[in-house]
Protein backbone atom coordinates (compact mmCIF):
# COMPACT_ATOMS: atom_id res chain seq x y z
CA UNK A 1 0.00 0.00 0.00
CA UNK A 2 1.22 3.33 -0.93
CA UNK A 3 1.85 6.03 1.64
CA UNK A 4 2.40 9.66 0.59
CA UNK A 5 3.25 11.98 4.10
CA UNK A 6 3.11 15.44 4.65
CA UNK A 7 5.23 17.15 7.00
CA UNK A 8 4.86 20.60 8.47
CA UNK A 9 7.78 22.66 9.18
CA UNK A 10 7.40 21.72 12.86
CA UNK A 11 8.23 17.96 12.04
CA UNK A 12 10.94 16.07 13.66
CA UNK A 13 11.90 12.02 13.87
CA UNK A 14 11.55 12.73 17.49
CA UNK A 15 8.56 14.25 17.55
CA UNK A 16 5.10 12.45 19.52
CA UNK A 17 2.22 12.83 17.97
CA UNK A 18 -0.54 13.39 20.71
CA UNK A 19 -3.52 12.44 18.25
CA UNK A 20 -4.28 10.47 15.07
CA UNK A 21 -7.30 11.40 13.11
CA UNK A 22 -8.41 9.15 10.33
CA UNK A 23 -10.86 9.82 7.19
CA UNK A 24 -11.94 8.26 3.94
CA UNK A 25 -12.03 9.64 0.41
CA UNK A 26 -13.97 7.92 -2.37
CA UNK A 27 -12.30 7.63 -5.66
CA UNK A 28 -15.40 7.18 -8.01
CA UNK A 29 -14.19 7.17 -11.42
CA UNK A 30 -16.27 6.90 -14.95
CA UNK A 31 -13.34 6.59 -17.51
CA UNK A 32 -10.72 9.95 -17.30
CA UNK A 33 -12.76 11.52 -15.27
CA UNK A 34 -13.81 11.10 -11.35
CA UNK A 35 -16.45 12.52 -9.25
CA UNK A 36 -15.43 15.60 -6.93
CA UNK A 37 -16.95 18.29 -4.98
CA UNK A 38 -16.11 21.62 -5.70
CA UNK A 39 -17.00 24.36 -3.12
CA UNK A 40 -18.76 27.66 -4.35
CA UNK A 41 -18.09 29.81 -1.35
CA UNK A 42 -14.19 29.11 -0.55
CA UNK A 43 -11.51 27.47 -3.09
CA UNK A 44 -12.04 24.06 -2.31
CA UNK A 45 -11.61 21.12 -4.46
CA UNK A 46 -12.26 17.43 -2.74
CA UNK A 47 -12.98 14.45 -3.29
CA UNK A 48 -16.56 12.53 -1.04
CA UNK A 49 -15.52 11.67 2.07
CA UNK A 50 -14.72 12.50 6.22
CA UNK A 51 -13.77 11.31 9.33
CA UNK A 52 -14.21 7.59 10.79
CA UNK A 53 -16.82 7.97 13.76
CA UNK A 54 -16.09 6.00 16.97
CA UNK A 55 -15.51 2.33 15.73
CA UNK A 56 -16.78 2.55 12.42
CA UNK A 57 -15.21 1.01 9.79
CA UNK A 58 -13.58 2.63 6.19
CA UNK A 59 -16.01 1.24 4.46
CA UNK A 60 -18.71 2.00 6.67
CA UNK A 61 -17.62 5.64 6.47
CA UNK A 62 -17.31 6.26 2.74
CA UNK A 63 -20.47 4.53 2.11
CA UNK A 64 -22.10 6.74 4.70
CA UNK A 65 -20.42 9.88 3.82
CA UNK A 66 -21.12 9.60 0.10
CA UNK A 67 -24.93 9.09 0.74
CA UNK A 68 -24.72 12.32 3.33
CA UNK A 69 -22.52 14.68 1.27
CA UNK A 70 -23.69 13.87 -2.44
CA UNK A 71 -26.47 11.49 -2.38
CA UNK A 72 -24.59 8.59 -3.91
CA UNK A 73 -25.01 5.09 -2.87
CA UNK A 74 -21.01 3.41 -3.33
CA UNK A 75 -19.61 -0.18 -2.99
CA UNK A 76 -16.41 0.29 -1.79
CA UNK A 77 -14.10 -1.65 -3.91
CA UNK A 78 -10.28 -1.50 -2.40
CA UNK A 79 -7.81 0.75 -0.57
CA UNK A 80 -5.31 3.22 -3.29
CA UNK A 81 -3.59 4.69 -1.08
CA UNK A 82 -3.02 6.81 2.30
CA UNK A 83 -2.31 9.89 2.67
CA UNK A 84 -0.72 10.61 6.21
CA UNK A 85 -0.59 14.68 7.28
CA UNK A 86 1.82 15.24 10.59
CA UNK A 87 0.43 18.97 11.81
CA UNK A 88 1.53 20.32 15.16
CA UNK A 89 0.41 17.95 17.53
CA UNK A 90 -1.89 15.64 14.76
CA UNK A 91 -1.56 12.71 12.34
CA UNK A 92 -4.46 12.96 9.89
CA UNK A 93 -4.81 9.27 7.83
CA UNK A 94 -6.83 9.70 4.71
CA UNK A 95 -7.45 6.68 3.09
CA UNK A 96 -8.44 6.65 -0.30
CA UNK A 97 -10.55 4.20 -1.14
CA UNK A 98 -12.04 3.06 -5.03
CA UNK A 99 -15.78 2.74 -4.95
CA UNK A 100 -17.70 2.03 -7.60
CA UNK A 101 -21.55 4.40 -7.54
CA UNK A 102 -24.44 1.89 -7.34
CA UNK A 103 -27.46 4.35 -6.82
CA UNK A 104 -28.91 8.07 -5.70
CA UNK A 105 -30.35 8.66 -2.60
CA UNK A 106 -31.14 11.98 -0.29
CA UNK A 107 -28.26 13.70 0.64
CA UNK A 108 -28.34 14.69 4.08
CA UNK A 109 -25.24 17.30 4.54
CA UNK A 110 -24.09 18.95 7.65
CA UNK A 111 -24.67 22.22 8.06
CA UNK A 112 -20.28 23.21 7.20
CA UNK A 113 -20.99 21.58 3.77
CA UNK A 114 -24.22 23.03 3.29
CA UNK A 115 -22.02 26.77 3.83
CA UNK A 116 -19.47 25.62 1.46
CA UNK A 117 -22.06 25.63 -1.48
CA UNK A 118 -20.66 22.16 -2.76
CA UNK A 119 -21.63 20.93 -6.68
CA UNK A 120 -20.88 17.69 -7.37
CA UNK A 121 -20.02 16.25 -10.65
CA UNK A 122 -17.60 14.00 -12.94
CA UNK A 123 -14.66 15.73 -13.58
CA UNK A 124 -11.82 15.06 -15.99
CA UNK A 125 -8.72 14.03 -13.97
CA UNK A 126 -6.33 15.99 -15.15
CA UNK A 127 -8.65 19.08 -14.95
CA UNK A 128 -8.91 18.47 -11.89
CA UNK A 129 -5.15 18.64 -11.24
CA UNK A 130 -5.36 21.56 -12.92
CA UNK A 131 -7.62 23.71 -11.21
CA UNK A 132 -6.23 22.68 -7.75
CA UNK A 133 -2.96 23.86 -8.82
CA UNK A 134 -4.76 26.71 -9.85
CA UNK A 135 -6.15 27.15 -6.41
CA UNK A 136 -2.85 26.06 -4.39
CA UNK A 137 -0.60 29.06 -6.93
CA UNK A 138 -3.26 31.36 -5.47
CA UNK A 139 -3.48 31.07 -1.38
CA UNK A 140 -1.17 33.48 0.27
CA UNK A 141 -0.86 31.49 3.44
CA UNK A 142 1.16 28.40 2.89
CA UNK A 143 0.43 27.00 6.51
CA UNK A 144 -3.45 27.63 6.50
CA UNK A 145 -6.20 25.01 6.65
CA UNK A 146 -7.44 25.60 3.35
CA UNK A 147 -3.75 25.40 1.66
CA UNK A 148 -3.34 22.12 3.67
CA UNK A 149 -6.90 20.54 2.34
CA UNK A 150 -6.34 21.87 -1.19
CA UNK A 151 -2.70 20.32 -1.28
CA UNK A 152 -3.79 16.77 0.17
CA UNK A 153 -6.47 16.22 -2.78
CA UNK A 154 -3.80 18.00 -5.08
CA UNK A 155 -1.46 14.87 -4.44
CA UNK A 156 -4.33 12.54 -4.46
CA UNK A 157 -5.21 13.64 -7.42
CA UNK A 158 -2.02 13.76 -9.07
CA UNK A 159 -1.81 10.08 -7.33
CA UNK A 160 -5.18 9.00 -8.90
CA UNK A 161 -4.19 10.14 -12.56
CA UNK A 162 -1.02 8.08 -11.94
CA UNK A 163 -3.13 4.64 -11.31
CA UNK A 164 -5.79 5.44 -14.17
CA UNK A 165 -2.72 6.22 -16.85
CA UNK A 166 -0.95 3.22 -15.62
CA UNK A 167 -3.83 0.92 -16.01
CA UNK A 168 -4.78 2.02 -19.31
Amino acid sequence: MKIIEIFDDNYSDNKIYERNRYAVRAVILNGNKVFVEYAKSKPIIMLPGGGVEGEESKEACIIRECQEECGLVVKPLKQLFVIKEYYNDIIFHSSYMLCEAVDNCQPNPTEAEMQLKVKNFYQDIAIVCSDLKGILDNIQDKESELYGMNYREYLAVKEILNIVQNNK
